[in-house]
């Protein structure tokens, strides 16, 4: 089923735009990039783990404390923690570049395995945030949608996502929008900017 007669469909109602949608990513999903991006994905997640303990406050920790919105910058900043995402996106990254997969397969293996996993990176990036930022984030819980941890945590997974799309041939924007439309809350749990930008910081790494 080719895209132009899943768009004739569309167009003469027999089938609806999100179904449209969800038929296109079918088709444009790869076995072998849904592979690497598990494999990938769950190795970056080792990463992060075994990194949690080298993140060090960060001297930015009050300043965040007293900030009314996320500060994607002083996050980037926190000593130690963007070289740690950058290290987790390297390797997710080498392993679509190893098998020659990029663009839009990539961003759907993402997607996918990025909603699989998303409650399992939320703990971490949280355990990482707490380390950095302690006085800002004390006593919240990344679970809980309603504190600012947990925003910040959703923040950094998908730019992370994003990252690794991006260094596999992804314009940013594009990548971002692809990646968040799978995670909790979809598009519109996240500022645009702040992602895209906090993804060119950690593909930079």
């Amino acid at each position: 089923m080719n895209k132009e007669f899943l768009r004739m469909q569309q167009l003469a109602g027999l089938i609806t735009e999100s179904k449209y949608k969800q038929n296109i990513e079918e088709e444009t999903q790869d076995p072998e990039a849904l592979k690497d991006a598990e494999a990938g994905l769950k190795a970056a997640l080792n990463t992060l783990k075994s990194g949690v303990n080298t993140i060090k406050p960060s001297p930015q920790d009050k300043e965040l404390k007293e900030s009314i919105a996320l500060t994607v910058g002083l996050i980037a900043g926190a000593p130690g923690l963007l070289n740690l995402l950058g290290k987790a996106v390297n390797g997710v990254s080498s392993l679509f570049q190893k098998d020659g997969k990029e663009g839009t397969v990539v961003g759907n293996a993402l997607k996918k395995w990025g909603h699989a996993l998303e409650e399992s990176y939320l703990g971490i990036i949280g355990a990482m945030l707490v380390k950095a930022f302690p006085t800002a984030y004390e006593g919240q819980d990344v679970h809980d949608k309603t504190t600012p941890l947990y925003d910040a945590a959703h923040t950094i997974y998908a730019s992370i996502l994003a990252a690794a799309a991006v260094t596999s041939g992804m314009g940013a924007l594009e990548a971002h929008n692809v990646i968040a439309t799978g995670l909790e809350g979809g598009l519109a749990a996240f500022k645009s900017a702040e992602v895209v930008d906090l993804a060119k910081k950690i593909a930079a790494a």
